[in-house]
């Protein structure tokens, strides 16, 4: 599947959470939707922000949100992943910060977009909420993108194995985390 979304190697460091193989297809799954506006859902600390704007050069507007520094995520296994600095990898003038716990936001904070990469709270509750907020911003034509979809460490599989039986139209892209549906 990869050669059938255009997946090619990409140059540069990559976060410790998202692998180089597994930025190659985001980056292959966003160029193909030759966006204007991307919102990522968890940024951590940026890099994969920096490695798509590297990449996809459509993109007019990225937009990161991570949570405070102080925030407790629900699930144990990503405490530690908080990041002090959100977004400080990002380093371009096409980025914007947006610092908050992704469920305090609705339609109104953000903007509408052509692609959401959703990678943050992994506890079922959250990802349900970013996966349904990002479906009512993302144009048509866009996609979603999710990480961590077969990991079973965290609650993602359960929901987008959900809004798949509601009709979404989900595909789990093969040795990989990565799942996505296009809008």
């Amino acid at each position: 599947m990869n050669s059938e979304l255009g997946v090619k190697p990409i140059p540069g460091r990559f976060s410790n959470y998202l692998n180089a193989n597994e930025t190659a297809i985001l980056v292959a799954l966003v160029k193909r939707t030759r966006p204007r506006v991307m919102i990522e859902f968890g940024c951590n600390t940026g890099m994969t922000a920096r490695r798509v704007l590297d990449q996809v050069p459509s993109l007019e507007k990225y937009i990161g949100i991570d949570v405070p520094s102080y925030y407790t995520p629900m699930l144990d296994c990503q405490r530690s992943e908080v990041p002090a600095l959100p977004g400080c990898f990002a380093n371009d003038a096409r980025f914007y910060l947006h610092v908050s716990a992704s469920q305090m936001l609705g339609v109104a904070d953000l903007e509408v977009c052509d692609a959401a990469f959703i990678d943050g709270d992994h506890s079922r509750n959250a990802v349900l909420h970013d996966s349904r907020l990002a479906r009512r911003l993302v144009r048509r034509g866009g996609v979603i993108v999710w990480h961590d979809y077969g990991n079973p460490a965290v609650e993602v599989t359960e929901v987008i194995d959900q809004l798949s039986s509601e009709g979404w139209p989900i595909s789990a892209v093969e040795n990989s985390w990565i799942a996505f549906c296009e809008v």
